[in-house]
C-alpha cells in the first residue's frame, strides 16, 4: 500500500485523555506508509459542563505541548486547530469539508463516568459524514490484526445494495493497510428471511471459513462473532441523512454501537 491517508483527530480538550489521538498515533506505525493528521480541538458541549468551576475548560500552552509531544516525537506529519463553538457536529464537519480527510477519529469516552458516552452531536456526525468515521472505544483493541465487516446481501433496495459495495471495498481497503485478515458477517432475521450463502461468498471473494451467517438481532450476531474471531475492528453501514431523518436513533447502528466493544467504522 503506497498511498499516504489523511486523519482528521478529534481531541476533547476537557478530558485527560485523548484516546483517538493515541489510537491513530499507535495504528500509524501499523502501517507501511504513516498517514498525515490533523488534530481539530474542539468541546463537545453535550458532553461537557460549561460552568466557569469546571477547571478542565481552563487550558494553557503546556497542555498543548504536552497534547502533541508524542506526535512530535513519533516524527510524523500533522498539523492542528482550535475551535470553540456551540455547534460541534456543523465544526467538524466544516473542517472536514476544508481539508478532506480519508477518515475522522471520534473518542467514544467520557472519563468522568468510566463508560463509553456516545452523544446526540457524535450521532449526528456519523448520519452527515460523507467521509468514514472511526469510533474509538477506551478498552477496545489497538491492533489491527482481525476486521470484521458487516453487510446484507438479502436487501433488493438500491442504496443498500450500494452501501453493500462501500463495505467491502473499504473493509478490504482498510485489511489491505493493516495487512489484516477480514472476515464478512451477515445477520438474518428467521429460516424465512435465510441468505444465499453461494452469493454471500461470491460478492465477498472470501473463503468460505470466513464469511458467517447468524440468525438473530443483527446487533447480538455482530458482537458475539467479533468477539468469537477475535476481531479488532467492526465496520458497519449508516445511511447518509440529513434535516429531521438525521436525528432518528434506535435503528440497527446505533445497537451494534452500543453492544460491540470494539472500535468502529462507519460508512455514509
Amino acid at each position: 500500500m503506497s498511498t499516504q491517508e489523511y486523519i482528521l483527530v478529534i481531541v476533547e480538550p476537557s478530558h485527560d485523555s485523548h484516546i483517538a489521538l493515541e489510537r491513530a498515533l499507535i495504528t500509524a506505525n501499523l502501517r507501511e506508509v504513516s498517514p498525515k493528521l490533523h488534530l481539530f480541538i474542539c468541546p463537545d458541549v453535550d458532553n461537557t459542563d460549561l460552568k466557569a468551576r469546571n477547571q478542565s475548560l481552563y487550558r494553557d500552552s503546556n497542555w498543548l505541548e504536552e497534547l502533541i509531544k508524542p506526535a512530535i516525537e513519533s516524527g510524523l506529519d500533522f498539523s492542528y486547530e482550535l475551535c470553540w463553538t456551540m455547534e460541534w457536529t456543523d465544526a467538524v464537519l466544516n473542517c472536514a469539508d476544508r481539508i478532506q480527510p480519508d477518515t475522522i477519529f471520534i473518542p467514544d469516552y467520557d472519563p468522568a463516568i468510566r463508560r463509553n458516552m456516545f452523544t446526540n452531536s457524535k450521532w449526528d456526525l456519523l448520519r452527515k459524514s460523507f467521509c468514514p468515521v472511526m469510533i474509538v472505544r477506551p478498552e477496545a483493541s489497538s491492533h489491527r490484526k482481525v476486521i470484521l465487516a458487516a453487510v446484507n446481501i438479502r436487501t433488493e433496495k438500491q442504496k443498500y445494495l450500494e452501501m453493500n459495495e462501500k463495505i467491502l471495498s473499504h473493509s478490504k481497503r482498510v485489511a489491505a493497510f493493516y495487512d489484516a485478515d477480514l472476515y464478512i458477517v451477515n445477520s438474518y432475521k428467521d429460516s424465512m428471511h435465510y441468505p444465499d450463502r453461494e452469493k454471500l461468498l461470491q460478492f465477498t471473494g472470501l473463503p468460505t471459513e470466513k464469511v458467517h451467517l447468524g440468525e438473530g438481532d443483527p446487533a447480538d450476531i455482530i458482537s458475539e462473532y467479533a468477539d468469537q474471531i477475535n476481531a479488532d475492528m467492526v465496520i458497519i453501514g449508516t445511511m447518509h441523512r440529513t434535516g429531521a431523518a438525521a436525528l432518528m436513533r434506535g435503528n440497527t447502528s446505533e445497537k451494534v454501537l452500543r453492544k460491540v466493544k470494539q472500535d468502529v467504522l462507519t460508512l455514509s
